[in-house]
């Protein structure tokens, strides 16, 4: 009989403090009612909750703690929402910022009217190469944001290579012929209908090849610095915004275009040529220039006086 009551009490307690109890406990009188089954959505409303014991001064009581599923994928979302809205802000800004990416070497051109240290085989690349990365991005549909300064600096890259050619007395047949070409291929790659324009797999070739003339583009560049043993006229500016650039995009990269494998390896190539042009210019600068740091950045605009 004791042990009848203790248990009427037992349940009495866990049934003020843990709601589920409620309903085996008969609201008119102190005893136990029989055991109903409960509904099989009362049982999935609390399979997501966890128990945890509390202790009290006066009893051991149960208490429901629950742990929402669904917040933590509310909150996983609004994380990766918070990181598309910030890689977009900085797609955005690179393009922006990009306008100044070859406005350096441009006015050093103007400036001097001169383009004696620079290669115009660089030039040509660079603009292939670029043109191969937007035609890769609109085809694949990508927010501008992921490539907005891929379209900027393709226009200063071909301004320069105008620059370089009319500088050095290279605007002949041969160039006219190459100008000709790109414009007819680019307009063909980007227009085209679907039935006679290139394919997927030509387009993913296009940006394969794209990432070896960004290797090819720089190495003219490079060579030429080494065997003059100077920092020739590429701007330290220039190098030094491009890896900047490249370091950010690669993170735009995984936010904004899925993590495109060919896109992060084409930042991965650029961001390692533009760091070693760099270094290279800074080294010949310093050491065998005797220039300071100050002075080599502000050679665009600055004469050496």
């Amino acid at each position: 009989m004791k042990v009848s009551t203790a248990c009427c009490l037992l349940v009495l307690i866990l049934s003020s403090h843990f709601p589920v109890c409620q309903g085996f406990v008969s609201p008119t009188n102190n005893k136990v009612a029989a055991i109903k089954s409960m509904p099989s959505n009362s049982i999935n409303a609390y399979s997501t909750e966890t128990i945890k014991l509390h202790r009290d001064p006066a009893l051991t009581s149960l208490h429901v703690a629950p742990t929402d599923i669904s917040d933590i994928s509310l909150l996983l979302s609004s994380n990766e929402v918070a990181l598309k809205s910030i890689a977009t802000g900085l797609g955005y800004l690179i393009g922006a910022a990009s306008i100044l990416l070859y406005t350096p070497i441009a006015i050093r051109v103007l400036r001097t009217k001169s383009a004696e240290g620079l290669a115009i085989s660089t030039w040509w690349l660079k603009v292939t190469s670029y043109t191969c990365t937007d035609v890769y991005n609109i085809k694949n549909n990508f927010p501008i944001s992921a490539f907005s300064e891929s379209l900027v600096i393709t226009g200063e890259a071909a301004v320069i290579l105008g620059l370089v050619a009319f500088y050095q007395r290279r605007v002949d047949v041969q160039t006219f012929l190459l100008a000709v070409i790109y414009v007819a291929v680019t307009s063909w790659a980007l227009f085209a209908p679907t039935s006679v324009g290139p394919s997927d797999s030509a387009i993913a070739f296009a940006q394969e090849l794209s990432i070896a003339l960004n290797v090819a583009s720089l190495l003219p560049q490079l060579k030429q610095n080494f065997v003059r043993k100077s920092s020739g006229s590429y701007s330290s500016v220039t190098a030094s915004l491009a890896s900047a650039g490249c370091t950010i995009r690669l993170f735009t990269t995984f936010e904004l275009a899925n993590g495109d494998p060919l896109l992060l390896v084409n930042y991965g190539v650029a961001l390692a040529l533009n760091l070693s042009l760099l270094l290279q210019i800074i080294y010949y600068a310093t050491q065998k220039e005797g220039k300071t740091l100050s002075q080599l950045y502000l050679a665009d605009v600055k004469s050496d006086s």
